[in-house]
């Protein structure tokens, strides 16, 4: 999609989505993560080297094709050293630089927002995910259940089905991002199983946000 000089931050690597190759319209799932790093920038793709492979083991377990699936950052952008809390910024610390705040998207944590700068990124998830029309959204890692929800919380949220506040009528389900479990949590990683294979029988229409054996959550309900 077309986008204005504006939309893309100067001096930061960016890394697109990576779209289907097999795409179904009825049962489209959406992963989600925070953003590349730089195994991804070099690789040109989301979700590579050792997370990437991470995930693409536990998507097989669950019955999930990749390539039948849209894989997105919330930001296509690169921080630097990695640090996905570049993108936002307390009020304190917004008006010592002289940066404005897209406050409209909500606390990100305790007290940060995105800068506007960045605000533009949540938008063009947005729009695609509006232009795709999924069937159900994973939210892997707290930046997109921030961005998918508005909420915060992931070890709470996560396994939870929460409502995309992007697109209403499509289910979320928050999970860990597969950089967690390497960092010394695979104690975690039936939990991620469990939430990846809820996804895709969300996506199938095997299970309903609102039945029973889907585990709503008691914050938002459809």
């Amino acid at each position: 999609m077309p986008e204005s000089a504006e939309d893309q931050p100067a001096g930061l690597p960016r890394v697109d989505y990576q779209w289907p190759s097999r795409p179904d319209p009825t049962r489209l799932l959406v992963l989600v993560g925070e953003a590349p790093g730089r195994e991804e920038v070099k690789a040109g793709q989301p979700f590579v080297g050792r997370s990437g492979r991470l995930l693409d083991g536990h998507l097989r377990a669950a019955g999930i094709e990749r390539a039948d699936c849209l894989v997105a950052n919330v930001f296509r952008f690169q921080p630097p050293d990695n640090k996905v809390g570049h993108f936002f910024s307390s009020r304190a610390k917004a008006r010592r630089l002289g940066v404005a705040l897209a406050e409209e998207w909500g606390r990100f944590g305790g007290s940060e927002y995105c800068l506007a700068t960045f605000a533009g990124e949540i938008e063009v998830l947005r729009r695609t995910l509006v232009d795709w029309r999924p069937a159900a959204i994973v939210a892997l890692g707290r930046t997109p259940l921030w961005a998918l929800t508005g909420l915060g919380g992931i070890l709470e949220c996560r396994g939870q089905i929460q409502r995309c506040r992007l697109l209403p009528e499509v289910p979320v389900v928050p999970t860990y991002h597969p950089s967690y479990l390497l960092r010394g949590n695979r104690a975690a990683e039936p939990a991620f199983q469990a939430d990846l294979g809820l996804a895709a029988a969300l996506a199938s229409g095997r299970a309903h946000p609102s039945a029973p054996g889907a585990v709503p959550s008691n914050r938002q309900t459809f």
